[in-house]
C-alpha cells in the first residue's frame, strides 16, 4: 500500500542522514535551480514579446531611419497607420510569427520575424530590423540567436534561411557567430544607393546553432 503520510525527515534527507539542515539547504539550492528556468523568448541580451500598440510609433520611427532603411527591402516611407496596416496583415496570417525585441530591462530596440512557415518542410525565413540608436551592443546577434533556439526548439522547425544585402557586413558576421552559413548569391538582385546589390542568402539548421 501507498502511504499518503510523510516520510521522516531521517528518511528524505537522502546523502545528508541526521543532517536536517545541510537538507534544507540541499533543497533550497534546489528550488533556485527551478527558479532559474529561462523563458524560450529570453536571451542573454533582449527578450522576444508581442508586438503591441504603443510600439508603433517606435516601429515607424526607427525603421524609417535611412541608415536602417538602406539594409531593407522597403523603401517608401509610411504614415503609423500604414505600418499598422502592414503589422496586422503580417500578424493574421498562421505562416508568420512577428516579435517585438527589447532589452531585459524593457526598451524597445526592433522587430524580428519568422515568414513563409512551412510546417512539411519545417523551415521558416528570418528577418529582422534593429533601431540605429542599439546597433552595435550585441541585441541583434542575440535576438537572432533567441528567435531561431525557438524555432528549433518550441516550434519544431529544422531549417531558417534569410536574405541579406551584401552591402550589409555587420549583419552577415552577426548571423554567423550564431551559426549561418552562406548557402548562396543572387547577383544584382536588388537596387540600393543608386546602384544594384547582391542578395547573400544564409542558411541555419537546428544542429549548427552557436552559443546557448
Amino acid at each position: 500500500m501507498i502511504s499518503l503520510v510523510p516520510a521522516p525527515i531521517s528518511s528524505r534527507e537522502g546523502k545528508f542522514p541526521g543532517d536536517p539542515e545541510r537538507y534544507a539547504a540541499a533543497m533550497a539550492a534546489r528550488k533556485d535551480d527551478f527558479g532559474r528556468i529561462r523563458s524560450p523568448f529570453e536571451g542573454s541580451l533582449v527578450r522576444l514579446r508581442a508586438v503591441e500598440e504603443e510600439d508603433l510609433a517606435p516601429i515607424n520611427e526607427g525603421i524609417w531611419d535611412p541608415r536602417v532603411t538602406q539594409h531593407l527591402s522597403i523603401v517608401w516611407p509610411e504614415a503609423v497607420a500604414q505600418t499598422r496596416e502592414v503589422l496586422d496583415a503580417i500578424r493574421a496570417a498562421e505562416s508568420n510569427l512577428l516579435l517585438a525585441i527589447e532589452t531585459l530591462a524593457g526598451e524597445f530596440v526592433g522587430s524580428v520575424g519568422l515568414h513563409g512557415i512551412d510546417a512539411r518542410s519545417r523551415k521558416a525565413e528570418l528577418a529582422i530590423w534593429i533601431a540605429r540608436e542599439h546597433w552595435d551592443k550585441g541585441y541583434g546577434t542575440d535576438a537572432v540567436r533567441t528567435a531561431s533556439r525557438f524555432a528549433f526548439r518550441e516550434m519544431n522547425l529544422q531549417r531558417i534561411f534569410l536574405h541579406v544585402y551584401d552591402t550589409n557586413p555587420r549583419a552577415i558576421r552577426a548571423y554567423e557567430r550564431v551559426g549561418f552559413k552562406e548557402e548562396g548569391r543572387l547577383r544584382r538582385a536588388q537596387f540600393v544607393g543608386g546602384r544594384y546589390v547582391d542578395m547573400v542568402v544564409m542558411g541555419l539548421l537546428g544542429e549548427d546553432v552557436i552559443g546557448e
